[in-house]
């Protein structure tokens, strides 16, 4: 027997929830990995390359950038005469 649409969608919905429990589990799993290596290794925040928030407080923020300027365009109107027969 064929699934019905309502069938087919409280399915994916189903699916994205086991989906989203075991990314959950696996990301659990990732940063028990990282937390022990980091004490293995004595890792700083700066050798896994994070700095202090007090470094980006010291140093000056970059200047604004120049707003763009905007391109006069030529009328096309103006370069020809007014409208008539063509004089030759």
């Amino acid at each position: 027997m064929k699934k019905t649409y309502s069938q087919m969608l409280d399915e994916i919905e189903m699916l994205k929830k086991q989906a989203e429990e075991v990314r959950r589990k696996e990301i659990e799993v990732v940063i028990a990995r990282i937390k022990d290596a980091i004490a293995f290794y004595g890792l700083t925040e700066e050798d896994l390359g994070f700095s202090k928030k007090v470094d980006k407080a010291a140093s000056p923020a970059p200047p604004a950038p120049a707003p763009a300027k905007k391109k006069k365009r030529k009328s096309r109107y103006t370069e020809r005469p007014l409208a008539g027969p063509v004089k030759r």
